[in-house]
């Protein structure tokens, strides 16, 4: 029985349906199996084109390195996916392949990964598309299609492609894609609603000649034209809908007569229907099977010998009447255009091949060379037919001598390279290299020297990139896996080709299992680091001190990944809301951070808390690249708080028992320096405290923990002394001083003359004055001095995310009948206005009970408001009006009392570092209310309520 290619074998199957020949290799996987994802893609069917995923990422209608590909189509145009697979990250797209176009675009390594077969880059080194409207004829154009269709049948034409170049829907009142190009195809609000979709997606080359003719002319119009955008697509469909009419029945049927619309550069479409061309050759089915039967039948073997000086003639075959016209008529092929080359580098050292007088190709050993080399041979031949040529592709295979060695493989070493990657961690989201000293020699694994070794792995479809080095010795694996896997699921395959073109057997290496990354848990630490928070004494109205605690997280955890780990400490949060319960316990007041600046777990606990709690508690957590998709968090780990106790109650002293001396006194106060860092050159907020007793006078000395804490007034000032009034209201004291090496007396008075207990039990107003040496008031400012530091450090150790109790606070401020008691609510957060400048933004809101304060009251009052890190100032309130700061006036929903907000627009500010709000008096405010002294810490979460 006479042997019939395969390849002659599928242009007669497709001639029968659809027509033709293919182009190189066919890898889809056959009838598309039940449930599956079946992709069409067609003007005729389109045989080995690639399809692929159209990244969002990366540039959309252009195969580019970010896209997926899916493999190559076969005979009827279709690829079948698994059901389930993700195709939400892009968009479904087709590439046609010219000859050479996978070697250009190096995309051989590329359809190799996406099958599971046992193939390499060079099995699709020749690898065409083929329209199979024109069999056994290579496509002209390499072209993109995509396609907006869902589901389990997928349809890629140039009509899909129309529909997806234009924008999504926008407004209620906006055209969809889909009638915009079916507007363009048939006539405005011909074919509308489901009509339309449905003729869109469907496949009309059985069905409808007229659209089938028209997308035959849109993909040579996006061919040859660069512009062919949403718009001018539109246009030229127009245009080719109109041509269409033009055409007789058997006109349309011929798939040989094309034509394209012209799109200039810029962006004109020809509005006259475009004339069709002088229809294209065709390859005659009967006689391309001959041909390639012919070619299947040849026995040629590599050899040592050399042809002589006219070379050695090896057949030749009759190969008339190989391409006529669609009326009959033959077509000359072009004897000068005769390719004969291998097909993995199209070299033709060995072979030659010309076409006879009496139109037989002679097929030759070339003249002084030897056959040295194994491999399938291309044949290629060209018709003369001025520019509407087709080309004609057949193949030959050159065997090996008898004798002939192929390399082997090293066995012994084979099995050190596999447990050499058994041993390999590969883990989701941990980015991967080699591990220093680790040698994987590809070249190792054959025993021969060899030529070439090819590689190819199914890997790069999960982040991973393995490849050959540079020299083509040693095996590189890099990358991040995306997903688990069992040990074997992916693999790399090797084999080694001689000089002589054969190959070795195929060695496949399995890489080793894909582990999800891992933060475990150290239980043992959890226990001593919640006996260590067990000893906290928390009580109401207590400022927390665990400073002699060494509450560090970092011992908690344990992962089996690298990388920098970032510490959580809140309440317990879900993906959606990502972190905003960061910092929380469920005891009102108490606040948890971790050393987010440095990246370290120290713990902190921080606050007063404001209510008695049992029970309380907030989690730690660990992770790598949180908030990222390739994320690793440990699981939440509940620390437990001891039992808040409740404060013993206070009862306020009675107004005349109140006195400046015998207590010590807790005032806030601004300043450049803290007692440790003289470089400070901007004013921040620090808690000051007096003592007067037995004629002397005490002090702090004032450091950076002054900014949140109130230490002690027992340090005595040297050669400080004083008189008290008889009610114990009034205190008179000389301070020693030097200014410029001088030395002088300072003579202040410190008047109490009301006591505060609606601000905190046991508060009093005082104002300090400035004496000079008759006893006269220079200067004066009004002051709320603190019996209790508690009630001071609660100003100044303020957390932006806070509620709103522990933002606000009691406070004297103007009103139209005079000073009177309000409420200044503070807040810091990231900026949400597209109206307001910077990064943050922070507010400070004066509310007066039942009666209205406008920002004009407080412009009165307040000449300057800064908010400063001490170092530099961050910002003062941006220059508004007529005022050195902002402001604005607002009020409550159903309300028409009046509050005013003084406005600041800031630069990016430091998780964990503390900002002081300052607001300094006019002249006339000093002695009506108190200066604004308040400390903020950024905490990583604001809180405006």
């Amino acid at each position: 029985m006479k042997k019939v290619s395969l390849l002659a074998a599928s242009v007669a199957l497709a001639l029968v349906g659809c027509g033709g020949s293919d182009g190189g290799s066919d890898t889809n996987t056959g009838t598309p199996s039940a449930g599956g994802i079946i992709i069409t893609g067609f003007d005729g069917y389109f045989k080995n084109a690639v399809v692929f995923l159209d990244s969002n990422i990366g540039t959309k209608g252009q195969l580019d390195q970010s896209d997926t590909i899916l493999g190559l189509t076969n005979t009827k145009g279709q690829i079948t996916l698994p059901k389930g697979t993700d195709l939400s990250t892009g968009t479904i797209a087709l590439q046609t392949l010219k000859p050479g176009d996978v070697v250009k675009l190096g995309l051989g390594d590329r359809i190799a990964a996406a099958t599971n077969k046992v193939d390499f880059a060079s099995d699709y080194s020749d690898t065409y598309t083929t329209d199979m409207d024109l069999p056994g004829q290579p496509m002209e154009h390499s072209v993109v299609f995509r396609s907006q269709q869902t589901g389990d049948n997928v349809v890629i034409s140039p009509i899909t492609d129309l529909v997806a170049l234009q924008a999504p829907v926008a407004l209620r009142t906006d055209v969809t894609p889909e009638q915009k190009v079916c507007d363009s195809l048939f006539g405005e609000n011909e074919v509308t609603g489901k009509e339309c979709t449905a003729k869109l997606y469907s496949d009309f080359t059985q069905t409808d000649p007229k659209l089938h003719k028209t997308a035959q002319i849109l993909t040579d119009t996006k061919a040859k034209n660069t512009n062919y955008t949403a718009e001018t697509a539109l246009k030229a469909t127009v245009v080719a809908a109109a041509a269409v009419e033009t055409l007789s029945p058997d006109e349309l049927k011929d798939p040989t007569v094309r034509t394209d619309v012209t799109i200039a550069d810029n962006g004109t479409v020809e509005d006259t229907p475009p004339t069709f061309t002088e229809s294209k050759p065709l390859l005659t089915a009967a006689k391309y099977n001959d041909v390639q039967n012919a070619f299947d039948s040849l026995n040629i073997k590599t050899t040592k010998e050399v042809a002589g000086s006219k070379g050695t003639l090896l057949t030749s075959i009759n190969i008339s009447d190989l391409f006529t016209m669609h009326n009959g008529k033959t077509v000359e092929i072009d004897k000068s255009k005769v390719s004969v080359g291998y097909a993995l580098d199209n070299k033709n050292q060995s072979f030659y091949g010309r076409i006879n007088d009496k139109n037989e190709f002679e097929l030759y050993q070339t003249a002084g060379q030897s056959i040295t080399s194994v491999g399938k041979v291309n044949v290629i031949f060209t018709t003369a037919n001025g520019e509407n040529n087709t080309t004609a592709n057949f193949s030959f295979n050159v065997q090996a001598e008898a004798g002939a060695v192929k390399p082997t493989i090293d066995t012994e070493y084979l099995a050190e390279a596999k447990n050499t990657l058994a041993n390999l961690d590969l883990i989701v989201g941990q980015s991967f290299t080699m591990p220093e000293g680790t040698v994987l020699s590809a070249d190792g694994l054959f025993n021969e020297t060899v030529k070439t070794i090819e590689l190819s792995s199914n890997a790069s479809t999960i982040g991973l990139t393995i490849k050959l080095d540079e020299y083509q010795k040693n095996i590189i694996i890099s990358g991040h896996p995306t997903s688990t896997a069992k040990a074997g699921e992916y693999f790399i395959q090797l084999r080694a080709i001689a000089d002589n073109g054969l190959s070795s057997e195929v060695i496949k290496l399995d890489l080793p299992a894909i582990v999800e990354g891992m933060i475990s848990v150290n239980q043992n630490e959890v226990k001593l680091l919640q006996d260590q928070i067990n000893s906290l004494d928390l009580t109401v109205g207590d400022l927390i001190d665990h400073e002699t605690l060494d509450l560090d997280i970092t011992p908690l955890f344990t992962s089996n990944i690298t990388g920098d780990i970032e510490y959580y400490a809140g309440l317990e949060f879900d993906k959606k809301s990502r972190n905003n319960h960061e910092y929380y316990t469920t005891i009102p007041g108490v606040r948890v951070h971790t050393d987010e600046v440095n990246g370290l777990g120290t713990l902190t606990i921080l606050g007063t808390p404001k209510e008695a709690t049992k029970g309380g508690y907030f989690y730690v957590a660990a992770g790598i690249n949180p908030d990222a998709e390739n994320e690793i968090i440990s699981e939440m780990v509940k620390i437990t708080l001891p039992d808040v106790k409740p404060a013993d109650e206070v009862i306020p002293p009675p107004a005349e028992t109140v006195k400046l001396e015998g207590t010590t006194w807790y005032f806030a106060e601004y300043g450049m320096e803290d007692g440790s860092d003289s470089e400070k050159n901007n004013d921040q907020i620090w808690c000051d405290s007096y003592k007067f007793d037995g004629g002397k006078v005490f002090t702090n000395t004032r450091s950076a923990t002054n900014l949140t804490t109130c230490s002690e007034a027992n340090i005595e000032w040297d050669g400080a002394t004083y008189t008290v009034s008889s009610n114990g209201k009034i205190i008179d004291a000389s301070f020693p001083m030097e200014e410029g090496g001088e030395i002088f007396t300072a003579k202040m008075r410190y008047a109490l003359t009301q006591v505060e207990n609606e601000i905190s039990n046991g508060s009093a107003t005082v104002y300090m004055q400035e004496l000079n040496e008759l006893n006269e008031i220079t200067y004066s400012q009004r002051y709320t001095f603190f019996s209790k530091k508690s009630d001071l450090e609660a100003r100044l150790n303020i957390q932006s995310d806070s509620g709103w109790e522990d933002r606000a606070f009691p406070m004297y401020l103007p009103s139209a009948s005079g000073p009177k008691l309000g409420t200044v609510t503070l807040s810091l957060e990231e900026n949400t206005d597209s109206y307001d400048a910077g990064s943050f933004d922070a507010d400070v809101t004066f509310d007066l009970p039942g009666e209205s304060i406008t920002c004009e009251m407080v412009r009165k009052t307040f000449r300057e408001f800064i908010f400063s890190d001490g170092s530099d100032i961050t910002s003062t309130s941006s220059d508004y009006q007529t005022s050195s700061f902002e402001c604005y006036d607002g009020q409550d929903d159903d309300s028409e009392i009046q509050h005013a907000t003084v406005d600041f627009d800031l630069p990016n500010l430091t998780v964990g570092d503390v900002y002081s709000i300052l607001g300094k008096t006019t002249t006339i405010g000093k002695e009506q209310v108190e200066l604004i002294k308040f400390n903020i810490e950024w905490t990583g979460v604001g809180n405006n309520e």
